[in-house]
């Protein structure tokens, strides 16, 4: 176990006024002593802050408490070559450098750690003064941290100089205050200072000055007696001293509060504002944002523009990256959300708001520019059909993605527009506002000269309507022609005589009105239907010169005559006469319909229905029969021919039968039948039955969306489905040989409007192992029952080869037993995460390899793409006495091997 160095005598606190923003006034140190509390020495929110201070003021707080420097070694001016370090459970990597400040490594240390500024700061202090000594030996930089520095009464004051250097100091011990904690990918080897739970503390090295029960409150306090295993006494609280008090978490705590004010205290949000954008309108701001005295609650971020509350949001979107980098309060602290505005220059100003009523966190000001103006636009094209006139263009007020209106005039004639035709190419020239910005609008006009032209009308903030442009145009007046058109049919219904034609007018592009009589009657029909076969043979008729519509009738002998009506100068056109007989008209007397069932059998995914149904109110009419399984229904038409109804009801006619197969999943499948009312009265029902469907031997259906290399394997996306079954089916992926089983049971909402019989749970997206280099993934859907297997294509996919990364690892626990070492650990390499690696273990000059490859539930839990397999657990042969043992995890690749540690055990 490694422990700092601990003191002895009269607390000597430095007490150094700063100016560092963020920091608070300096407390007295009786004030310390009177609140230290030994179960609650620092907050975990305190403790493991990897935000806790920024470069700036790390390296400003250096500057404030080492005003002159007697030497090169002072904190604020001392650089330090360091070398780059791969990550594990306990600290991100580290990207080493040449002559980094000591503010710069105290900075990535507490990023890459997770342990705040402040306590690596305070821990420097309280080890070797370091933080306020202006001219620091060599040999105090060593041991800056006090790591691997015992407290060995035969060897008092030695360090290993394995970790000497003040950037493996700070490191190191930040690093194993962050293993006291057991992370997720460690075991769980720190306990005996439990949560929660008393404990005896030391107060002294030396055993006979005793101990007390200490109820240690968070890990963070626990870290502090696991690096210092020792409380103060009373006479050390009461400034007094003796030969039994040790001062080092006195110290820590002192430090601090002089420093940073309460270490037990809440500490402010933090976060980032990753974007302020200005849209058409609106302001968007996004980012994250956690308060870490709130653990995984999300908090709220407040919204100012130009000093006035906009709105609130909650940070509570999921961010991966987020709950990697700080998995205690996990990803959902991200934001999002957009503020309608007016256009011109604003500043946009965020908050983090303190979940517990705290100090908020100011996030930062910014500057944007909403877009404003007058619209702009063009009136691309003014054309004219006889006295029509027609007008092309489009408008945008920058102000609005909505569409706007557009006046049009003609002299002084002028007539309202909306600019919300589609327009693609005018989207692909502003595409923050869309295509719905065209206008095509029509003025009919008299004959003479005219000045057409548009208008954009302002909106928002502009100060002006925007012309669009202006066109002469001369309207010449009709020629006198008479309408062109043809009669083309009348066909008897009941009360009515359905008719149809088509005719247009040479002098004019406006429809036409059809005058029709028919004994007696007169009335009027409209050329709007359309007739593209007119248009091809007569250019000016135009695209709806039809007519089409039923008009009343008596039943009997009756003629139908039509004409069209002239526009301007010109005759009206007799299109002719033509005589139907019109049926007497149908008497709903309510009657319900009348029907049979013949028989309802199973069949292979599905059930055969036969029977037949009229409605004695329409004898000669099919009837609708709707067969209802589950919740989906299904029409047949009533119109097979059987002579056996014809036989037995002469006035309705043979053709009311319907036979037909109605699809079903297999199993016991009930279907209902009915017979559905033509007219008044109700519809009759025909029956339920309960079959049981077999297995159509259907195929599966799927899709394979798409094959994606990631680390270690092939990321697949797709779905599939077997029509006979509501259940997921499996689908297989084939890489190299190897055989992955999938199940097709995630979401996929867009599968069932595609295919009804589908679920919306038939999607698929995983990743499967594979080695480096191409690859070639294939999928197959399994048929769930009889029927074959659908295969759903290969993909080609190149996994990325070895970038070098080096092998990760931790040594649990090495302990002494007969004949050798018993030695625990975990190690992997993240090149080739399905293969287990060597682990060297060297005593003295003997080398013993072991393979990683004992199950590990926590490493698995911890590094779920690489799974559990990666463990070591065996007795390494050693000599009776002191033996000195170190551990090596090996690289399969590129990249060098990782050193796991030396312990120096007693073999019995």
């Amino acid at each position: 176990m490694l422990r700092s160095i601990w003191f002895r005598g009269a607390i000597a606190l430095a007490l150094v006024a700063t100016v560092v923003g963020g920091l608070v006034a300096v407390q007295s140190n009786s004030a310390g002593a009177a609140t230290f509390q030994a179960g609650n020495i620092i907050s975990d929110a305190n403790f493991y802050n990897a935000n806790a201070m920024s470069e700036a003021e790390i390296q400003a707080f250096l500057n404030a408490n080492e005003p002159s420097c007697g030497n090169g070694n002072c904190l604020r001016l001392k650089r330090t070559d360091t070398a780059s370090r791969g990550g594990d459970a306990m600290c991100a990597a580290y990207q080493g450098a040449s002559g980094e400040l000591t503010s710069t490594i105290i900075f990535k240390v507490q990023r890459s750690c997770g342990i705040s500024a402040k306590a690596l700061l305070v821990i420097l202090q309280k080890e070797q003064s370091l933080v306020t000594m202006s001219a620091p030996s060599d040999a105090r930089l060593d041991r800056a941290m006090g790591y691997a520095c015992p407290d060995n009464t035969a060897k008092p004051g030695w360090c290993d100089p394995a970790y000497a250097g003040l950037y493996n100091q700070i490191y190191l011990a930040a690093w194993q205050l962050k293993r006291y904690g057991n992370p997720a990918g460690t075991s769980n080897y720190f306990t005996w200072y439990p949560i929660g739970v008393p404990s005896a503390v030391r107060y002294n090295p030396n055993a006979a000055c005793g101990s007390s029960q200490v109820t240690v409150q968070n890990k963070a306090t626990a870290a502090l007696y696991y690096y210092t295993p020792y409380q103060p006494n009373a006479s050390v609280l009461a400034g007094r001293g003796d030969s039994c008090g040790a001062y080092g978490n006195l110290n820590f705590f002192n430090y601090y509060t002089n420093w940073f004010g309460s270490p037990t205290g809440a500490s402010q949000p933090f976060g980032n504002v990753e974007s302020v954008k200005a849209g058409i309108g609106t302001v968007s701001v996004s980012g994250w944002a956690i308060d870490p005295d709130a653990a995984k609650t999300p908090i709220q971020v407040h919204v100012y523009i130009d000093g006035v509350g906009a709105g609130a949001i909650t940070a509570n979107l999921g961010r991966a990256d987020i709950g990697s980098a700080y998995p205690s309060n996990g990803p959902d602290h991200g934001f999002a959300g957009t503020f309608g505005i007016a256009g011109g220059q604003h500043q946009v100003c965020l908050f983090f708001i303190d979940a517990q009523g705290g100090p908020n966190t100011p996030a930062g000001c910014q500057s944007v520019q909403v877009p404003t103006g007058n619209p702009i636009g063009a009136l691309d094209s003014v054309t004219t059909s006889g006295n029509t006139v027609t007008l092309r263009g489009w408008a945008i007020d920058p102000d609005t993605s909505a569409s706007i209106p557009v006046d049009v005039y003609a002299n002084a004639q002028g007539q309202h527009a909306t600019a919300d035709q589609s327009r693609p190419d005018v989207a692909a020239v502003y595409p923050a506002y869309g295509a719905a910005h065209g206008f095509l609008t029509t003025m009919t006009l008299s004959p003479g000269t005219w000045n057409v032209c548009a208008f954009g009308i302002n909106q928002g903030g502009g100060t002006a309507n925007t012309g669009l442009g202006c066109k002469s145009v001369t309207i010449v007046a009709p020629s006198g022609n008479s309408p062109t058109g043809v009669f083309d049919s009348a066909t008897p219904t009941a009360g009515g005589i359905a008719v149809r034609g088509w005719a247009f007018d040479a002098d004019s592009t406006a429809p036409l009105t059809i005058k029709l009589s028919v004994a007696s009657t007169a009335s009027t029909m409209t050329t709007n239907q359309a007739r593209p076969d007119v248009q091809r043979v007569y250019a000016k008729a135009g695209a709806t010169s039809g007519f089409a519509g039923t008009v009343a009738a008596p039943a009997g002998v009756q003629t139908v005559c039509a004409t069209a009506v002239n526009v301007g100068s010109g005759k009206d056109t007799d299109l002719g006469c033509k005589t139907v007989t019109v049926p007497q008209p149908v008497v709903d007397t309510g009657a319900v319909p009348r029907g049979n069932v013949d028989a309802v059998t199973a069949a292979p995914g599905g059930i055969t229905v036969r029977g037949w149904a009229f409605d004695s109110d329409t004898p000669k009419t099919p009837l609708t029969v709707t067969a209802t399984v589950g919740s989906t229904v299904t029409k047949l038409t009533a119109d097979a021919v059987r002579t056996d109804v014809g036989t037995a009801y002469p006035a309705a006619g043979a053709a009311h039968g319907f036979a037909a197969t109605i699809p079903a999943r297999t199993g016991p499948t009930q279907v209902c039948l009915s017979a559905v009312n033509t007219g008044t009265g109700g519809d009759t029902s025909l029956g339920c039955w309960t079959v049981v469907v077999t297995d159509a031997g259907s195929k599966p259906i799927g899709w394979y969306d798409d094959a994606t290399a990631v680390p270690g394997g092939v990321r697949v996306v797709g779905w599939a489905f077997d029509p006979d079954t509501a259940k997921p089916i499996t689908v297989r992926a084939t890489v190299g040989g190897t055989t992955t089983v999938i199940t097709a049971s995630g979401a996929r909402t867009d599968v069932p409007k595609a295919y009804p019989a589908a679920t919306g749970t038939t999607g698929f997206d995983t990743t499967i192992p594979a080695g480096t280099g191409k690859q070639t993934v294939c999928l197959t859907a399994v048929n769930d029952g009889v029927g074959g297997d659908t295969d759903l294509g290969c993909r080609q996919v190149t996994v990325a080869g070895d970038p070098g990364t080096t092998p990760r690892g931790s040594v649990d626990s090495a302990t002494g037993v007969a004949g050798g070492i018993a030695l625990r650990g975990w190690a992997f390499d993240q090149d080739t995460p399905g293969t287990a690696i060597t682990v060297k273990a060297q005593v003295g000059s003997t080398v013993t390899p072991l393979t990683a490859n004992v199950t590990r539930s926590d490493v698995g839990a911890a590094y779920p793409a690489l799974g559990p397999a990666h463990g070591f657990d065996t007795t390494v042969p050693a000599p009776s006495g002191r033996q000195q043992l170190c551990v090596t995890a090996v690289n399969t690749g590129t990249g060098g091997d990782s050193s796991l540690g030396c312990f120096t055990v007693t073999v019995p």
